[in-house]
C-alpha cells in the first residue's frame, strides 16, 4: 500500500481546524434544561465501559465518559470530541491532538498520559488494573491483524499510537462505548469496584456520576466544568422498568421522558398527542443462518430451497411496522457497501422442491429450527414468525421442530455451532461495513467460524483488504463484491431491514434522528 494512498485520506480525514456545536464555547455555558428522564427495560451491566459489551451500559456510561472521536452526520462519519484533530501518514502510526484543558469529573487532567493510561489497559492482557475482567470489545474490533503495538504521549495534548497494519476504519472503532476515556486516578483508587454500583464512574464527559441504584435507577448530573458547550439539562435519571406495559404506561403519565417500547405498544404511544415518534434509517439485519459442517446445509442447493420456500414479504406484511423493508441484501442501504444490483429472492415453493429433488432430498427432511427467546426489533415475535417459516417449509417437505432456550444459553451454544439452523440478527455499532459483514464473515484462512462453518476464501480476504483499503470508492467496491458472495453462497438468509424508531415526549428539545449519536449534552426540557 502505498504512503501516497494514505495521504490521499489523511487529507479528507484530518481535521486541522474544527468548530463543533458548542466546541470552543466557554466552559459552564448552558443548564437550566432541567432533569430528563429515561425509561429502559433493564439495568446496566458496568459503567466500565472498556469491560462491557451491552447496550444499556454503554448508553449510561457515555453521558459520562467521553471517546476521542464521535460519529455523527448523514452519511455517517466520525467527528472530532476529545481529539480535534488527528493525522496518519500510512494507516499504521495515528496522532491525535488532543483539547487543551479537558479534565475528568475527579479534577485530574485528561491529557496524553491519561488516554494512553487507558489504551494501554485495553490492549495489554497482563495490565494491573483490569481486575480480571473481559476486554471483549477491544479483542474482537483490533484482533492480531490491527492490534494497536504501541503507544505514546508524546506531549500533553498529543497521543500517538501505532497499529500492527494499516486501518481504514480506526476511526469508526474509537468512537465505540467500549473506548471511552475513563480516570486512571479514580480506577486505581477505587479497583474492583470501579463501574460497579459499590464504586462510581468518572470521565470528562458532559455528566457526572451520582448513584446507581441496581434494578432501579442511575442518575447522573450535569458537569460545569466539561469542555464543551452545555450540558442543558441538569440531569439524567436512567430507570429500569422491565414490565413494557408498566414502562408504557410511565411514559404516557410524563413519568418519563424517552421510553423504549415493544412494538406491541407503538400504537399506543402514537396515538398520544403528547408523544413524538422518529423514524431513522435501518443500521440492522434480521436473519436465518445455518450450519454448514453437516448435512443437509452444506449444500448449497438447500440453502437456496429454504430461501425460495420461504414467503418472506408474508413475514414483513404480517409482523413488521410499514416502515420496515423486506431485506434483499445482507447490509440495509445505509451501511457503504450496500449493493442494490443483486438478484431478487423471490418466494418459489416448485423452485424450492426441484433444488432439494437436485440436492437429494426429494421429499425433504426434518430439522431443528432455533428462534430468538427475546423480542428484537429484526424479529418483534420470533415464536410466532418461526411458526409461519415452518409452515411455509413444510409445504416443501421440510419439517422442521421449533426449538428456543434462555438468552444467555441460545447465544452461548449458537457460538459453539450447536444449532443446524438458527434466527438472528445483528444491528451496526458504527455504520461501517467492517462492523458489518465484516464481523460475521471474517476468520482465520481455514478456520471457519464454529457458528455455522462458512468459509469462503474469496470474501475472507476482501473482507481483510476491505478493512486496511483507504480509498472509500474502492472499499465500496470491495464491500458490493462480498455482498454478491453472501447473497450466492447464502449463508444467511436475509428477512427484514428493521427500521430504527424512538419516541419521546413532545417537551423533549434538542433531539435529531441520526444513528449511534450520543447527544445527551443539546437535550432541555419544557414545560409541558
Amino acid at each position: 500500500m502505498s504512503k501516497r494512498k494514505w495521504s490521499t485520506i489523511s487529507a479528507i480525514v484530518v481535521v486541522l481546524v474544527v468548530a463543533l456545536a458548542g466546541g470552543c464555547a466557554p466552559k459552564g455555558k448552558g443548564g437550566g434544561g432541567g432533569t430528563f428522564i429515561v425509561g429502559r427495560g433493564g439495568d446496566s451491566v458496568s459503567l466500565d465501559l472498556a469491560t462491557v459489551t451491552d447496550g444499556e451500559s454503554w448508553r449510561v456510561g457515555l453521558t459520562i465518559l467521553d471517546t476521542l472521536v464521535k460519529l455523527d452526520g448523514i452519511p455517517i462519519k466520525p467527528i472530532p470530541w476529545l481529539a480535534e484533530s488527528w493525522e496518519s501518514p500510512d494507516g499504521k502510526t495515528w496522532t491525535f491532538k488532543l483539547r487543551e484543558g479537558a479534565k475528568f469529573h475527579d479534577g485530574t487532567p485528561c491529557d496524553a498520559e491519561a488516554v494512553k493510561w487507558n489504551v494501554d489497559r485495553w490492549r495489554d492482557e497482563s495490565n494491573e488494573w483490569r481486575f480480571g475482567r473481559s476486554f471483549e470489545y477491544y479483542t474482537a474490533e483490533f484482533g492480531e491483524d490491527y492490534a494497536i503495538v504501541d503507544t505514546k504521549a508524546i506531549d500533553k495534548t498529543t497521543f500517538q499510537l501505532t497499529l500492527a497494519n494499516p486501518s481504514a476504519v480506526l476511526l469508526y472503532k474509537l468512537p465505540l462505548g467500549a473506548f471511552g476515556i475513563a480516570s486512571p486516578k479514580a480506577i486505581q483508587e477505587q479497583g474492583d469496584k470501579y463501574g460497579t454500583p459499590a464504586g462510581t464512574a468518572v470521565g470528562s464527559g458532559p455528566f457526572k456520576f451520582v448513584e446507581w441504584v441496581p434494578d432501579d435507577k442511575i442518575v447522573v448530573e450535569r458537569f460545569e466544568d466539561w469542555w464543551g458547550e452545555g450540558p442543558k439539562l441538569d440531569r439524567v435519571i436512567f430507570r429500569s422498568i422491565p414490565d413494557n406495559s408498566a414502562r408504557l404506561a410511565e411514559f404516557i403519565a410524563g413519568g418519563v421522558h424517552q421510553a423504549d417500547l415493544a412494538q406491541t405498544d407503538h400504537a399506543a404511544a402514537e396515538a398520544d398527542p403528547n408523544i413524538q415518534s422518529y423514524d431513522f434509517a435501518s443500521t440492522g439485519v434480521g436473519y436465518i443462518s445455518f450450519q454448514q459442517c453437516t448435512e443437509p446445509f452444506d449444500d448449497i442447493k438447500v440453502r437456496q430451497a429454504i430461501a425460495h420456500a420461504i414467503n418472506r414479504q408474508a413475514l414483513i406484511d404480517a409482523f413488521y411496522t410499514e416502515r420496515d423493508v423486506l431485506a434483499e441484501g445482507f447490509q440495509p442501504p445505509a451501511i457503504m457497501g450496500h449493493n442494490p444490483d443483486l438478484p431478487a429472492i423471490d418466494y418459489d415453493p416448485e423452485k424450492a422442491k426441484a433444488l432439494l429433488t437436485e440436492a437429494g432430498f426429494p421429499d425433504g427432511f426434518k430439522t431443528e429450527f432455533w428462534y430468538i427467546p427475546v423480542i428484537r426489533g429484526y424479529f418483534p415475535d420470533s415464536k410466532a414468525i418461526g411458526e409461519a417459516i415452518g409452515v411455509d417449509l413444510a409445504k416443501v417437505g421440510i419439517e422442521v421442530e421449533l426449538k428456543t432456550e434462555d438468552w444467555g444459553a441460545y447465544l452461548e451454544h449458537r457460538n459453539e455451532g450447536k444449532f443446524p439452523m438458527w434466527m438472528l440478527g445483528w444491528g451496526s455499532d458504527n455504520g461501517d461495513p467492517d462492523n458489518f459483514i465484516g464481523w460475521h464473515f471474517i476468520h482465520p484462512t481455514g478456520e471457519p467460524k464454529a457458528e455455522d462453518c462458512y468459509d469462503n476464501d474469496e470474501l475472507n480476504q476482501l473482507l481483510i483488504d476491505g478493512a486496511r483499503e483507504p480509498d472509500t470508492a474502492k472499499r465500496e467496491q470491495m464491500y458490493q463484491r462480498g455482498e454478491q458472495i453472501v447473497h450466492d453462497d447464502m449463508p444467511r438468509l436475509p428477512i427484514v431491514w428493521p427500521a430504527g424508531r424512538t419516541f419521546l415526549r413532545k417537551n423533549v428539545m434538542g433531539y435529531e434522528p441520526i444513528p449511534f449519536r450520543y447527544q445527551w449534552h443539546l437535550y432541555s426540557i419544557e414545560e409541558e
